[in-house]
C-alpha cells in the first residue's frame, strides 16, 4: 500500500499530457520549456525532455538541477542576481534574462558572447485569480514597464520575456498578444526570440488549440523576425496527473463543526490553497456541499490556526484510518512545501497500472539537515 502522506504522480495521465504537448509543438512550431518552479522531479525529467526543448529556471539551485538532469538549454531568469553566483551560472546557462535595465547594465559586461540575452517586460496585462499571481499589475517589481524602455534595445539583447498568465486559456493569451502588439510593437520588431512565460493550460480539456495555432501563426506573420517563440507551461505537463494522499487520524467536533484531522497540512504541503486561496477537490467527497450527508472540515497537521479547509460532504461518515485523495496535486505542490512545525513530509511516489514506486521518503534527517551543517 502507498504510504501516507504521499504526493503521487499518475504516470498514464502524465504521458497523456506529454503526447498532447508534443502534438501542440508540431502543429504550432512553438518551443516548450519546463519551468522547474512549477514541477521538479528528477525521476521524470527524461520523459519531460523528450517533449520540452529546454528548462526554465529562476535560481542557482534550479539551474544546477536543470543542467545535471536536462542535457538541454537552460533558460535563466532571476528577479535579481547575487554577485557570488554569477561565475557558477555562466557555464550552465544558454539564455540569460534580466529583470531590469539596471541589472543588465551591471552584469552584461561580465557575460560571454555565446549567451543569448533577454529582458523581462511588464506588458500591463495579467490574467490571474489573485494579485499574488499577477506580475502584470501596476507597480509590479517583475519586468520593465513600458515607460522604462528606451526606443532601441541595447545590444546584445535579442529576446523579450513576458509572464503574466495563470492557469489561462487561449482567450487570455490572445488578449495578452493584442496588448503586446498595441503597446510594444517597436520593441518586438527588434528581437529574434520571444518567451511568453507560463500559465498556459495547454493540456486542459477545454483549451482552444485551434485558436492557439492561429495566434502563433498571426504573431509569426506580423513579426517575421521572431525565430523562436517559447512558452513555459509547467503545470500543463502534469495537469490533473497527480494527487496528495492523506489519512484521517482523528474525528472530533467543536461548536458547529465536525472535524477530520489529517496527516497532511494545507500550509506546509498545499500552500497555494491558502495563498490564492482555493478549495482543493477531494475525490472521495461529493461534488457540492450537502448538509443532508456527513459533512466535515478537514484539519491540517500543524498548529497554525488557519491550517484547515472545508466544508466537505461525503456519502458516508468518515472514520479514523480512512484515506482521502486531494485531486490535481502535482504542479506547484511539493516544489513549495515546507517543514513547518516539523510535520511529516509526504513521500514522492510514481504510480501506474502495474503498481507504484516510492521515489523519495523524507526522514528526520531531511528535516535536521535544513537546520544545520551536514
Amino acid at each position: 500500500m502507498i504510504p501516507s502522506p504521499a504526493f503521487v504522480i499518475e504516470e498514464e495521465k502524465f504521458h497523456t499530457n506529454l503526447t498532447r504537448l508534443k502534438e501542440i509543438k508540431e502543429s504550432t512550431g512553438i518551443r516548450l520549456l519546463m519551468a522547474l518552479k512549477g514541477f521538479a522531479l528528477p525521476a521524470l525529467m527524461t520523459d519531460i525532455l523528450q517533449v520540452a526543448d529546454g528548462i526554465a529556471v529562476s535560481s542557482l539551485n534550479e539551474a544546477k538541477l536543470g543542467y545535471i538532469y536536462g542535457g538541454k538549454p537552460v533558460h535563466l531568469y532571476m528577479p535579481a542576481y547575487r554577485p557570488q553566483e554569477i561565475p557558477e551560472l555562466i557555464p550552465i546557462t544558454s539564455h540569460w534574462t534580466f529583470n531590469s535595465l539596471e541589472a543588465f547594465n551591471q552584469w552584461v559586461p561580465y557575460l560571454p558572447p555565446h549567451l543569448s540575452i533577454g529582458l523581462r517586460i511588464n506588458p500591463h496585462y495579467g490574467y490571474a485569480s489573485a494579485d499574488i499571481y499577477n506580475p502584470g499589475r501596476p507597480g509590479s517589481r517583475l519586468g520593465v514597464p513600458l515607460r522604462g524602455l528606451p526606443d532601441k534595445l541595447p545590444p546584445p539583447i535579442s529576446g523579450l520575456h513576458i509572464h503574466t498568465l495563470c492557469e489561462a486559456g487561449a482567450e487570455a493569451l490572445e488578449a495578452l498578444i493584442q496588448n503586446l502588439v498595441e503597446k510594444f510593437e517597436r520593441w518586438l520588431k527588434q528581437i529574434t526570440w520571444l518567451n511568453l512565460g507560463g500559465g498556459h493550460l495547454l493540456t486542459h480539456r477545454e483549451y482552444d488549440l485551434s485558436k492557439l495555432a492561429k495566434i502563433i501563426q498571426d504573431l509569426r506573420s506580423y513579426f517575421p523576425n521572431l525565430r523562436e517563440i517559447y512558452m513555459e507551461p509547467s503545470a500543463a505537463f502534469v495537469w490533473e496527473a497527480g494527487y496528495l494522499l492523506a489519512e484521517v487520524l482523528d474525528i472530533t467536533a467543536t461548536e458547529g463543526r465536525n472535524w477530520a484531522m489529517l496527516d497532511v497540512s494545507f500550509t506546509a504541503h498545499m500552500p497555494d490553497t491558502l495563498e490564492m486561496p482555493y478549495k482543493p477537490k477531494v475525490r472521495e467527497a461529493l461534488a457540492e456541499v450537502n448538509l443532508a450527508y456527513p459533512t466535515y472540515w478537514l484539519g491540517g497537521a500543524t498548529c497554525l490556526a488557519g491550517d484547515e479547509m472545508g466544508p466537505y460532504s461525503f456519502p458516508t461518515p468518515l472514520e479514523v484510518g480512512m484515506r482521502l485523495t486531494f485531486h490535481d496535486m502535482a504542479h506547484y505542490t511539493f516544489v513549495k512545501t515546507t517543514f513547518f512545525n516539523g510535520a511529516a513530509h509526504p513521500s514522492l511516489v510514481i504510480q501506474n497500472t502495474r503498481g507504484y514506486r516510492v521515489v523519495k521518503t523524507f526522514l528526520f534527517q531531511d528535516y535536521l539537515n535544513r537546520l544545520r551543517n551536514v
